[in-house]
C-alpha cells in the first residue's frame, strides 16, 4: 500500500537538530514553552506540588538571552546592505513585487530563505505553472493569471521525501514529496482550520513531470487530485521537476549542516546557567540579620518591643551582645560559566563571515574572485544561484528571452563613501584615466546607485538632464588637436 507520508532516515535524524535551532531563534517565550526539554527540573523525581512549583519559579525567573536570534537577522541585514541585482526579461517583471502569487517579492522572499539555510541549512523552492494547452500563451492569460508562473517556498522540515534517477548522464529528482498545511473554512463561514496534504512532484518512467495531491484524514490519506502534466509556455510537457534544493554547503539533495546550530547550543547552555544564577540571587540575595549574647529576658523584651534596624533606631544590647547581617560570599562560579558562553557565541556569530571559514565548489570558484569563502557568503551564493535558476524556469514557462539573473552581496564589511577618494575617481574619469563604467561599478557597491541600472541606462539619464555630464563632448581646438589632460 502506498504510504505517501513515509520520510527518510536521514530526515528523521535531523528533526531534533532543526527544532532546537528554530525554538531558540524564535525567543524566550518559545524556548520557556518547551518546559524541561532545555531547562531540566531540580530534583526531577520529586513529583509533589511543592517540587512542581518551585519549578515554575525556577523557569520563570531564568533570563533567555537571545543571542542566536539576533545574530541570523544581523546576518541577513549584512547581505541586504547592499540591493540585489535582478534582471529578468519584461515577462517576469512582476517577480519584484509578486513572486509567490501571495504578495511576496523576490527581495522578501530571499531575506527568509537565508534566514532559514541560516537556521536549518536547508531548504527548497518550486517553480509552479498552470496547466495551458498546447501553443503560446496568450496576453489575456498572463494578465488573468492564468499563466503566471511563481515560485513557492518550502521550510526543511516540509520536504519529507525524495528520490534521484539517473538519466542520460546526469542524475536528476525522480520523486519529491511535499507537507503542505491549508486553510480551509468551517461551516459557519468564520472560522478555520488547519488541513494537511501532501504535493508529490514525479518524474514517471517516459521522464515526464507530473504532480499529484493527497490529504490527510482522520482514518487515512488518500488522493484528492490525480497526477497531471504541468505544461511550459509551449504547451510541452516538462522533462525535470522544477524544484530546486538549496542547502547552507551546496545545493544538492543531501541535507547540511545548520549554520547556527553550534550557536545554538551554546544558547541554552546559557539559559540554564542563567537559570542557576537567578535562582541563587532570589534565594540567597537578601542579608540575613542576626543577633547574639541574649539571655532569655532579653530575648522576650526585644520579642515584646520588636526589632527596628536603621541609623535612627539604635539598638540596645546586653553586655557582650552583638549584632549583624549575614551575606553570602559572591557565587562567580555560575557567572563567570554565563560569560565564558555568551563570549564563545560572539565568537562563533563572527566566524559565521570570516573568510576562510566554508570551502566553495568548483562553480562557485569559478564564479567569484576570492579564493576563500564564508559559511555567510556561501549560503548567499547558493541562493544566487538557486533563484537564478527558478527565474530561468519561469522565463521558459511564459516563452520569454534574455537574461536572467539574481545576485546578492556577498561584501558584508560596512560600505563607506570616501569623499576623498570619490574626487579623485572623478577627476580620474574627467581626465581620460578610469573608465566610466568602473566608476559607476564603485557607486552601484556602494549604494549610489541603483544596482540594477546598467550603464546605458546611467548614461542615457545623465544625457537627458540639461545640467547632466556630456559624457560624448569634446572641446574644439582650432588645431583640431584633442584637449589637453591635466
Amino acid at each position: 500500500m502506498a504510504d505517501v507520508t513515509y520520510t527518510r532516515p536521514e530526515y528523521d535524524a535531523a528533526q531534533s537538530r532543526w527544532r532546537l535551532v528554530r525554538d531558540v531563534c524564535k525567543g524566550s517565550e518559545t524556548v520557556k514553552a518547551r518546559g524541561d526539554v532545555y531547562l531540566p527540573k531540580p530534583n526531577h523525581h520529586d513529583t509533589s506540588r511543592e517540587n512542581v512549583e518551585r519549578y515554575k519559579s525556577y523557569k520563570q525567573r531564568a533570563v533567555f538571552y537571545n543571542a542566536t536570534g539576533r545574530t541570523k537577522h544581523s546576518l541577513v541585514g549584512a547581505v541586504f546592505r547592499t540591493w540585489p541585482t535582478l534582471t529578468v526579461p519584461g515577462a517576469l517583471d512582476y517577480v519584484s513585487t509578486d513572486i509567490d502569487g501571495q504578495g511576496v517579492s523576490v527581495y522578501q522572499q530571499s531575506q527568509s530563505v537565508i534566514g532559514h539555510l541560516l537556521e536549518v541549512g536547508r531548504h527548497g523552492l518550486l517553480v509552479d505553472y498552470a496547466a495551458v494547452q498546447a501553443g503560446t500563451v496568450s496576453k489575456a492569460d498572463e494578465q488573468a493569471g492564468r499563466a503566471r508562473a511563481s515560485v513557492a517556498s518550502y521550510p526543511a522540515e516540509s520536504i519529507r521525501n525524495w528520490k534521484t534517477r539517473k538519466v542520460g548522464g546526469q542524475h536528476l529528482l525522480s520523486l519529491v514529496v511535499l507537507q503542505e498545511s491549508v486553510d480551509v473554512d468551517t461551516d459557519d463561514g468564520f472560522g478555520s482550520e488547519k488541513i494537511t496534504q501532501y504535493r508529490v512532484l514525479r518524474l514517471d518512467e517516459t521522464s515526464v513531470y507530473t504532480q499529484e495531491v493527497w490529504e490527510e484524514g482522520s482514518s487515512q490519506t488518500a488522493m484528492i487530485t490525480p497526477p497531471f502534466t504541468p505544461l511550459n509556455g509551449a504547451g510541452q510537457p516538462w522533462r525535470i521537476i522544477p524544484f530546486h534544493f538549496l542547502g547552507s554547503e551546496n545545493n544538492d539533495t543531501s541535507i547540511d549542516d545548520a549554520p547556527l546550530y553550534d550557536m545554538a547550543v551554546l544558547n541554552i547552555g546559557h539559559y540554564c546557567n542563567s537559570a542557576d544564577y537567578e535562582d541563587s540571587v532570589w534565594f540567597s540575595g537578601q542579608p540575613q540579620f542576626w543577633i547574639s549574647g541574649l539571655d532569655e529576658a532579653w530575648r522576650d523584651h526585644l520579642e515584646a518591643n520588636g526589632i527596628y534596624v536603621g541609623s535612627r533606631a539604635p539598638l540596645t544590647l546586653p553586655a557582650n551582645g552583638s549584632c549583624g547581617f549575614a551575606q553570602p560570599e559572591p557565587n562567580t562560579l555560575v557567572k563567570e560559566a554565563m560569560d565564558a558562553k555568551k563570549q564563545d557565541m560572539v565568537s562563533l556569530g563572527a566566524r559565521l563571515i570570516e573568510r576562510g571559514s566554508a570551502v566553495k565548489t568548483a562553480t562557485q570558484a569559478d564564479n567569484d574572485s576570492a579564493a576563500e569563502h564564508s559559511v555567510l557568503s556561501l549560503v548567499v551564493s547558493n541562493v544566487s544561484e538557486a533563484y537564478s535558476q527558478c527565474l530561468e524556469w519561469m522565463a521558459e514557462f511564459v516563452n520569454a528571452s534574455g537574461e536572467v539573473v539574481y545576485k546578492l552581496n556577498q561584501d558584508f564589511s560596512q560600505i563607506t563613501l570616501d569623499a576623498t577618494i570619490l574626487a579623485a575617481l572623478f577627476n580620474a574619469v574627467q581626465g581620460g584615466k578610469l573608465p566610466e563604467g568602473d566608476f559607476w561599478q564603485y557607486l552601484r557597491d556602494r549604494g549610489v546607485i541603483n544596482p540594477e541600472k546598467t550603464d546605458d541606462d546611467i548614461r542615457g539619464e545623465l544625457e537627458a538632464q540639461s545640467t547632466g555630464l556630456d559624457l560624448d563632448y569634446e572641446e574644439v581646438i582650432p588645431n583640431g588637436s584633442k584637449p589637453s589632460v591635466p
